[in-house]
Formats: C-alpha cells, sequence, structure tokens
C-alpha cells in the first residue's frame, strides 16, 4: 500500500497550470509555490495591470500568479523569555521567528512561454 501523502513531481506545460497547482519556481532548491492565477488571455484577468500585460504578449507567454512564501531553513528554539528563535549559523547570530518568516502572503507573477513546462507537485490523494 501507498503512503497516501506521497507526493509526485511531474511537469506539465504552463498553459495547463491551475490555481492550486504547487509549482517549484526554482528546480534543484525546491521553491514550491502555490499558483493563485492563469491568464492565457486578457478576459481571464481581473486587474488592469494584468489584462494590459496578457494584451501585450498577444498570447505567446501565459502570466502565472503564485504565493510568496519565503522557507525558514533553520530550527526554532524559544529563549529564556518563551520567544521563539530561528538558530543561526556560524555566519549569523540567531534570529526572531517574526523576523525570518513571511509577514504576509505576498504574489510573484511569473511569465511562462506557451511551450514552457513547469515542475508540479501532486498528492498521493489527489
Amino acid at each position: 500500500m501507498t503512503d497516501p501523502r506521497a507526493a509526485a513531481e511531474y511537469r506539465v506545460p504552463a498553459v495547463d497550470l491551475k490555481a492550486g497547482d504547487l509549482v517549484n519556481t526554482t528546480p534543484g532548491e525546491d521553491d514550491w509555490q502555490q499558483v493563485v492565477g492563469v491568464f492565457r488571455q486578457s478576459s481571464d484577468a481581473r486587474s488592469t495591470e494584468i489584462r494590459t500585460l496578457v494584451e501585450a504578449l498577444g498570447g505567446r507567454y501565459v502570466v502565472v500568479q503564485m504565493t510568496d512564501l519565503a522557507p525558514v531553513d533553520g530550527g526554532v528554539f524559544f529563549d529564556s523569555d518563551g520567544v521563539a528563535m530561528i538558530y543561526g549559523d556560524d555566519a549569523e547570530d540567531d534570529q526572531l521567528v517574526t523576523d525570518v518568516a513571511s509577514t504576509e502572503e505576498g504574489i510573484r507573477t511569473y511569465l511562462y512561454t506557451k511551450f514552457e513546462l513547469v515542475s508540479v507537485r501532486s498528492s498521493g490523494g489527489a
């Protein structure tokens, strides 16, 4: 039996992306972000900025918006005052979790050619 939490990585054409997909924006470095919008034609866009961008690209590119959550690459501990901290390394001091973690869900906007393949993650249960 397979583990229902297992995930498989595969490549799909950027034009087939859909909201909710998890995309590795930097293959090899595991920067996974969630797709929040895919704009293939200007009528897909709600904002004037995205609509104008899609029109200017003339169908050659797909505009994709994703979350912008930074990874936190250190272990968490609580100092003597109960404040959550991230362990530093030899070159850096320990840091407050609130200084390292993303404070809000920003948005990244990417342009992919209509032929480009994108690394996507699928959960085993999906």
